[in-house]
């Protein structure tokens, strides 16, 4: 188009200067989240019986420390498997279901409100293993650390197992593979602490360490994973 037409053109339908915009624009604008806004939503949109049933396992295990304290505490870290399960059962929940691509049209990104939902619910089991820790140490004559360390341990493999196993299984079929990876870890544990309580003693704690450092850094590859494949839609 000629120079001098679209000069002519620019004149003749010259945009007016906007007024009142920085009101208009204040009137709608979107209210950010902090970020114990962010917490306290997405704390409300885990299923109340997570929090129910991971107060069920921890009442489950004290009950039976109690029962069996001075001789068989330590089978009682092979329930802790089960919290795990509850973790990942909740946060893979959307997969399950097949519905993890309308969480992407949410107004939070995916990927946030995925590791808050982590954080919370895995620090509420943290605060509930740390509440066993003292009575199982106490009951079972065991150090809180290596107390700990039995406890978390299998906590940690079988979170690292499920996540793994619900990012390669879709639908219904991933709660049976997360169930009975957590049923192998407990039924493992059980074995162990009665055919070979040796293991348990206080001279076998640095392989448990050794063990628990695995655990942890292959949950946080886990985690990592996780959160990188969040933002991805996969069709059906």
């Amino acid at each position: 188009m000629d120079k001098k037409l679209k000069q002519v053109l620019h004149d003749v339908y010259r945009v007016p200067a906007p007024t009142k915009k920085a009101a208009f624009l204040k009137q709608h604008r979107r209210l950010e989240l902090g970020r114990r806004d962010l917490i306290v939503i997405q704390a409300g949109y885990i299923c109340w019986w997570i929090w129910a049933a991971s107060l069920g396992v921890f009442g489950l295990i004290l009950w039976i420390a109690y029962q069996t304290r001075g001789w068989g505490w330590w089978t009682t870290a092979a329930f802790t498997p089960f919290l795990a399960l509850l973790a990942v059962t909740q946060n893979g929940r959307s997969r399950f279901y097949n519905m993890d691509e309308l969480e992407l049209v949410c107004r939070i990104p995916r990927r946030s409100a995925i590791l808050t939902r982590m954080v919370v619910l895995g620090v509420f089991h943290l605060v509930l293993l740390a509440g066993l820790t003292p009575p199982l140490s106490m009951w079972g004559a065991a150090g809180v650390i290596q107390t700990g360390v039995y406890l978390l341990t299998p906590y940690l493999l079988t979170a690292a197992m499920g996540m793994e196993l619900s990012r390669r299984i879709r639908g219904r079929e991933c709660l049976l593979a997360c169930g009975s990876a957590a049923m192998l870890v407990s039924i493992i544990g059980t074995l162990l602490a009665n055919q070979h309580p040796v293991l348990y003693y206080r001279e076998n704690l640095p392989m448990w360490l050794w063990l628990l450092a695995a655990a942890i850094i292959t949950t946080g590859w886990e985690i990592t994973i996780n959160l990188r494949e969040a933002e991805e839609i996969q069709w059906n």
